[in-house]
């Protein structure tokens, strides 16, 4: 676990995204990568999306790629590439990543996310992908940290919501919050089964629930 800022901001999770193998980060930081690399035994990828640096609202991913909407440039896409499976699909909802809360067991999207894409994503990625929201939120990949090990969601997730992430994700997930008090916890926390790292204003008590939601 490391207490991180990207930026000077504590939400680490809006400027990257993780698997169990690669990191994708929007901005150069040296700091943070090495962070990345020693606590999540991770290879970082450092590109924009769509020409955003914030590359945690725009692609999905899980251990067998990354999926990026057709907003995407070509010179982003060779970067992806030369590292990992990219999966380009064309939809108006280019935030993917904000869309999309994804292990390499599972997944919940938007739930307006079109059929279509449900299918294309959930074919790449090679897991079965349901419509839900987290706490009543529709941006569930921002509402919530999953890993192949545990999830951590928003606090106002319901048992129906707990539930249906327990059976397609196939972990038990815990509720709580990062970066005292923001319940958007996938924009402060990022996780893969080996470890966290999460954004600098997390509190002790904050850090017991995410060990235990993530290491369990």
């Amino acid at each position: 676990m490391k207490l991180l800022v990207i930026r000077g901001s504590p939400l680490i999770g809006l400027y990257a995204k993780v698997s169990e193998d690669f990191a994708i980060v929007g901005v150069r930081d040296e700091k943070f990568e090495s962070a990345l690399r020693e606590t999540l035994g991770v290879e970082v990828i450092v590109t924009t999306i769509s020409g955003s640096e914030l590359v945690g609202a725009m692609v999905a991913l899980n251990s067998n790629g990354a999926v990026v909407s057709d907003s995407v440039s070509a010179k982003e896409l060779e970067i992806l590439r030369r590292k990992i499976e990219v999966k380009v699909v064309s939809t108006p909802m280019t935030c993917l990543g904000n869309n999309f809360l994804l292990n390499d067991r599972g997944g919940i999207a938007h739930p307006e996310v079109p059929e279509k894409i449900l299918a294309e994503v959930s074919s790449f990625l090679n897991v079965d992908i349901a419509p839900g929201t987290i706490g009543g939120i529709k941006t569930v990949g921002m509402a919530g940290v999953v890993t192949n090990r545990g999830a951590l969601l928003h606090p106002n997730a319901n048992e129906w919501e707990v539930k249906k992430v327990r059976n397609i994700m196939g972990v038990e997930p815990l509720k709580g919050t990062a970066n005292f008090g923001n319940d958007m916890v996938g924009s402060s926390v990022l996780a893969n089964s080996k470890a966290y790292v999460v954004g600098r204003d997390t509190t002790g008590y904050e850090l017991g629930v995410i060990d235990e939601a993530l290491m369990q």
